[in-house]
């Protein structure tokens, strides 16, 4: 159901959930060292995914991030799953809502036009968990996830509630975007939410320099906190 697939080359995992049209996030990973480190990305926009995989795609706004090289993708050290992620137990179909001002900020909650701006269309897509993700991962090649960054316009703790019991074994860095105050529906999606359920995965929530929304360490592998590098500015 997902691409697995990890180069021979690679030795080393990031997980960027929410790409927007450029993947930036996986871009500045990537370009700190491609060496040995595969990125799976996930994204269930068709816009979004048109992007990223053009040779021609270019930032649109002076503030975004620079958009994923296309030799990242060529090389195997970039890898697209086009699916929305969840807290579910099997696929579903959900409605996704594609905004026209930002297609970054489309989401499977119902934009509040009034702060988002129009509807550009409603289209379906498929919702997956990072359980089933993680239930397919070769951990025989790598045995841990460095760092997952979430940026789902209101599913981020749903998303981790989909990890199960991978999130607290295998995961160490962790960077959820709370809120969804433009979306109906996401008022779960707090700021102390998502901390409370990190606390119980044996997180501790930590001031990175490098990152902007909530970031959390697993307890588990502290030894590894300045090995890894992390990275979410926007």
């Amino acid at each position: 159901m997902f691409n697995t697939t990890i180069p021979d080359h690679c030795k080393r995992a990031k997980l960027d959930i929410g790409l927007s049209y450029n993947a930036p996030h996986s871009q500045l990973w990537l370009d700190n060292n491609s060496d040995d480190l595969v990125v799976f990305g996930f994204e269930p926009a068709q816009d979004c995914i048109d992007s990223i995989m053009s040779p021609e795609n270019k930032k649109r706004h002076e503030v975004h991030g620079e958009p994923l090289k296309r030799k990242y993708i060529d090389s195997g050290n970039f890898v697209m799953n086009q699916y929305a992620l969840g807290n579910v137990e099997n696929k579903e179909t959900r409605d996704f809502y594609i905004n026209e001002n930002d297609v970054g900020t489309s989401s499977l909650y119902q934009p509040v036009s009034e702060i988002l701006g129009p509807l550009k269309r409603k289209t379906t897509v498929d919702v997956l968990s990072l359980k089933m993700f993680f239930d397919e991962f070769p951990w025989d090649k790598i045995d841990h996830i460095e760092y997952i960054k979430i940026d789902a316009q209101g599913e981020d703790l749903n998303i981790l509630k989909g990890a199960g019991d991978y999130l607290k074994e295998r995961v160490v860095y962790v960077t959820a975007e709370p809120g969804a105050y433009g979306y109906y529906g996401a008022e779960e999606n707090s700021r102390n939410n998502i901390a409370n359920y990190m606390f119980k995965q044996g997180f501790s929530i930590v001031n990175h320099p490098n990152t902007v929304d909530p970031t959390f360490i697993n307890k588990k592998f502290l030894d590894k906190k300045d090995d890894v590098y992390i990275c979410q500015l926007s």
